[in-house]
């Protein structure tokens, strides 16, 4: 939603904090490969699943507040987009909002904000379903 703020170089960077994300759970799934594959696509990156990413290097090169928020708005999108946001994704969005510098107060209040606006979406497209 907000990541068009962001300059090429952060938009790259935040794929590798996404990419991250993705694989934390030991998993890939499908809907986080296409988030994966939608995100490299629009903003220009190279798709490499495979890239093993340094967050702490990735990490400082995010250096606005701005850009700390938009990426863990993101890699909290991504850890809910295959409908489980399980403890090692969490764990993972958490270690790298401490590296961003970010406060816990400041990542559940993101956090929590994002799991309501997939709520709201959710709804959303059950009142498309008739019944």
């Amino acid at each position: 939603m907000f990541v068009n703020i962001l300059s090429s170089e952060e938009k790259k960077v935040l794929f590798q904090l996404l990419l991250a994300i993705a694989k934390a759970d030991g998993s890939l799934p499908k809907e986080e490969i296409d988030y994966l594959s939608a995100y490299a696509a629009e903003y220009s990156i190279d798709f490499d699943l495979n890239m093993e990413p340094d967050l702490e290097q990735a990490c400082s090169q995010l250096r606005s507040f701005k850009s700390k928020v938009v990426a863990i708005q993101e890699i909290v999108k991504i850890a809910l987009v295959d409908g489980h946001y399980d403890d090692a994704e969490k764990k993972g969005a958490l270690m790298i909002a401490n590296l961003l510098q970010l406060s816990t107060e400041k990542f559940e209040e993101i956090e929590s904000w994002v799991i309501e606006g997939q709520k709201w979406v959710l709804k959303g497209e059950e009142m498309l379903i008739e019944k």
